[in-house]
């Protein structure tokens, strides 16, 4: 694959799709948040970051020359996906922003705030042909999986 540095603009706005929701988590902060938030490690939380911020760079800064297919079922595997999370998030704000909201069940999905948009960025990483963001959106997945497990259990 022929990768070159640039802005990736499908990249950028995928990126925006997702973190959208996150304003408004900011912005209207959730309720009933435990005295001591149980987490990650120090060590997990870094690499986290670490990771984020790596495979979002990838996403719009590393553009890969292939023409990306409009048709392709991954688009529509990822607007899914995306789709979900924003349901998700309407049920967390709809239901008073309850902390407990964010690590609740989905169908038979466990932690479906954190695996639903990892798998968004793996699969938009797919659409782009952008190995190295998928590698990366991989590996803040695993962690980003086990923070929140640890988290709400």
């Amino acid at each position: 694959m022929n990768y070159k540095l640039g802005i990736s603009w499908l990249g950028l706005v995928i990126v925006l799709l997702a973190m959208l929701p996150n304003i408004f988590y900011f912005l209207f902060p959730p309720v009933n948040v435990p005295a001591v938030a149980a987490g990650g490690t120090k060590v997990l939380d870094i690499i986290e970051s670490i990771c984020r911020i790596g495979f979002m760079l990838l996403l719009i800064f590393l553009i890969n020359d292939n023409k990306v297919n409009l048709r392709s079922p991954y688009l529509i595997f990822m607007l899914v996906f995306l789709m979900l999370y924003y349901a998700l998030w309407i049920k967390y704000f709809a239901g008073g922003r309850d902390y407990q909201l964010l690590g609740q069940s989905f169908l038979f999905i466990p932690g479906p705030m954190a695996v639903f948009p990892v798998v968004y960025f793996f699969v938009a990483s797919l659409w782009l042909g952008n190995l190295p963001a998928g590698i990366v959106t991989i590996l803040f997945g695993i962690v980003h999986i086990i923070i929140s497990y640890l988290s709400f259990h």
